[in-house]
């Protein structure tokens, strides 16, 4: 692979500056660099996935070596040799060929249908995660950037911000360290990843269920129970996976069954887990104090929109004020129903029965019937309606493909420009629970849009994982709501790894700041809540009818029960995220949780539980959630005020869509998120419409 560099050194090698500014694009990596490892991840042109366990471990060692030959021929390049192409662009190839192999290839671990793939997937992220420490513990190819960044050569914008990030990107790696110290960094970085990696095989794998009884299902539907599994005794089992286990605490009238249901979910993860996140806390202190940070925190908020800690702690801090009054009116409100209801002199409420009574009150004074509203939003007509307000907006047409899955029950769309017919992305779609899948609700990238070295664009492949209620016993699968909005929150994630545009995978895909990203999908929730969206997504299963006046008007009217009380538990779980990360020794993380949690919301963690062994966000290996848990609070304000625009202006205005989409959604993080969100807005954001959408004002 190297001599068919080689080949080609010279022409690059002897670029003047004008002629180097003139072929940017051209690619100064071995002429294999994307037909290698890479390119197998591809038949026909289309990502594969039907591997065996060999074939993933082949294709990751193979994809090592081409990366370690890649890098060691840019560092050997003499320093007056040295240009943008066979040194930056260079290493973001190389960089970008290896690591969509095991970022696709461990995907696979939450959601293959065989069990075998997905123990070699697991494994694989472990590894693809080292692999890519590795990559920043070279000295020699820090060497190598900075050699290139010293010429203070001129660039366009958008390679200069590719040179400034990967710089950033070595220099908080530990580059600028003594030899001792960057040996140090390594070391406590691998040791960090194995843990996490065990915490989240060990939540993955985590097993338990509650067996109930007919009566203990008082208050829960009919297309609820027919697809529970039964016991040999003829009980009834509910898991916790959360088709099951959210209708259930929001439903079933039993107290003693909910608080049975809710000991086990906070239980997920096992003890294992709680001395796995204190140990990865502790690592990372000692790796942020390595690189002269006082703080974790200190290391981690520069890169992102909240760039300290000062201004994290009082943006949480002030929501915590704002959002209180309001929460303990709502707890108020639940406890007199509680009273009213159950005869009871001095009600409690605590984390089993606040999902309860909030569903109460919304059904008695609301008249919101949850499973009633569900008839009204088949899955694929939900799809379908989606696909049609958004493509609307965006510009977007979809089309079903017929493109190889990992389970016969995965959908594929390809995403088309609606003026140009121009291929967009390929969107997946995994709905529904199964064995061994990923439990949550979450969208990811098997690879995002890059230039490729022929010069054309990598096409994006996205996929939307959920566990929604499946079709069975004679129903179709049915939409709460509430999942409902969730769909929406994931596609606004996956348009906005969809249309990001850039040359560079480092500028494109997920690879915004990290405060930023979820104000793509947040702002797309707000339309699940229109009524003229409402109408369009929604026909009765049997009788094709949308979703009546009558209901729309008290779903809508519903919307802002409980949300106080909702974003306090979000503040609580941004704050307990960054105290966790913030001490100066080592935490014991239940004693804090149960502290912080009684202290922020006036719930009580539930006695004998555990559950930050289940906070999977701010224990992952591809998403920099530590610390960052906030994110959804700071990206909600930003999604609130630009969906305020849209609440002046038109919910279905096209022109001020396309205007979202060139500046929100298809710079990715070629410019400062500040500045996009600012030139979308007119103006610098603010909190106003947030709070206005909490009824704060």
């Amino acid at each position: 692979m190297a001599r068919c560099w080689r080949a080609k050194s010279k022409l690059f090698y002897n670029l003047s500056m004008k002629k180097m500014m003139m072929s940017l694009a051209a690619v100064a990596l071995p002429c294999a660099a994307f037909s290698g490892a890479y390119s197998e991840m591809f038949k026909d042109g289309h990502l594969r996935f039907d591997y065996t366990p060999g074939e993933i471990v082949a294709l990751e060692t193979r994809a090592e070596r081409e990366l370690k030959e890649n890098l060691d021929f840019l560092s050997h390049i003499p320093a007056a040799d040295r240009n943008f192409n066979n040194t930056v662009r260079a290493l973001e190839d190389a960089y970008t060929s290896y690591w969509f192999v095991p970022k696709n290839l461990s995907l696979l671990a939450y959601f293959h249908q065989d069990a075998s793939v997905r123990k070699a997937a697991a494994e694989l992220e472990a590894v693809g995660s080292e692999q890519k420490a590795a990559v920043f513990a070279r000295k020699d190819v820090y060497r190598a950037l900075k050699e290139y960044a010293d010429k203070q050569e001129a660039l366009p914008h958008e390679e200069a911000r590719l040179l400034s990030k990967w710089l950033t990107r070595f220099e908080r790696a530990g580059m600028a360290l003594s030899e001792k110290d960057a040996q140090k960094y390594t070391e406590l970085n691998t040791q960090r990843l194995q843990k996490i990696t065990q915490y989240n095989v060990n939540l993955n794998n985590y097993k338990d269920e509650l067996a109930v009884t007919r009566e203990e299902l008082d208050g829960l539907g009919e297309t609820f129970i027919k697809r529970l599994a039964r016991t040999k005794d003829g009980k009834y089992i509910v898991t916790l996976k959360y088709p099951d286990y959210n209708p259930f605490m929001a439903s079933a009238k039993s107290e003693k069954a909910r608080k049975a249901l809710q000991k086990k979910f906070a239980r997920r993860g096992g003890k294992e887990n709680v001395k796995l996140l204190e140990d990865t806390l502790v690592l990372r202190r000692e790796q942020a104090a390595l690189l002269g940070y006082k703080r974790y925190p200190d290391y981690v908020l520069p890169v992102r929109m909240a760039k300290n800690y000062e201004t994290l702690e009082a943006f949480l801090k002030n929501l915590q004020r704002e959002i209180t009054p309001l929460a303990q009116q709502e707890i108020a409100s639940y406890l007199k129903l509680k009273a009213e209801t159950t005869g009871e002199k001095a009600p409690q409420m605590t984390a089993w029965e606040l999902p309860y009574w909030s569903n109460e009150y919304k059904r008695k004074y609301y008249q919101v019937d949850n499973e009633k509203i569900k008839e009204y939003f088949p899955t694929q007509y939900v799809i379908d309606g989606m696909f049609d307000v958004f493509g609307h907006l965006f510009g977007l047409r979809f089309e079903k493909a017929n493109l190889p899955v990992w389970h016969p029950e995965v959908l594929v769309y390809q995403i088309k420009d609606a003026k140009t017919g121009e291929l967009v992305s390929n969107f997946y779609l995994d709905l529904f629970p199964r064995d061994g899948k990923y439990t949550h609700a979450a969208t990811w990238s098997f690879v995002d849009r890059f230039e490729l070295s022929s010069g054309e664009m990598q096409t994006p492949s996205v996929v939307i994982a959920a566990n929604f209620t499946p079709a069975g016993n004679g129903l179709p699968s049915l939409l709460e709501h509430s999942e409902v909005e969730t769909l929406f929150h994931e596609f606004g994630h996956v348009l906005q790894m969809s249309l990001a545009a850039s040359k560079y995978a480092t500028l494109t895909g997920d690879n915004v700041a990290w405060d930023y990203i979820e104000a793509h999908s947040q702002l797309l929730e707000n339309w699940a809540w229109q009524p003229e969206v409402l109408k369009k997504i929604s026909a009765h299963y049997q009788t094709g009818a949308a979703l009546p006046e009558d209901m729309i008007t008290s779903l809508v009217k519903s919307k802002n029960v409980g949300v106080a009380t909702a974003f306090l538990r979000q503040n609580f779980l941004g704050q307990y995220d960054l105290a966790a990360h913030t001490a100066s020794h080592r935490v014991d993380s239940t004693q804090l949780y149960a502290q912080m949690m009684l202290e922020i919301t006036g719930i009580p963690m539930t006695k004998g539980t555990y559950p930050q062994a289940s906070f999977g966000h701010i224990m992952s290996l591809t998403d920099p959630y530590d610390v960052g848990y906030y994110v959804y609070a700071w990206s909600l304000v930003i999604a609130q005020d630009i969906f305020s625009r849209f609440e002046e202006e038109g919910l279905f205005n096209a022109e001020l869509g396309a205007k979202l989409r060139k500046y929100i959604y298809t710079p990715g993080t070629v410019y400062d998120e500040n500045e996009m969100v600012e030139k979308f807005l007119g103006r610098p954001y603010n909190d106003k419409a947030f709070l206005k959408s909490l009824g704060i004002e």
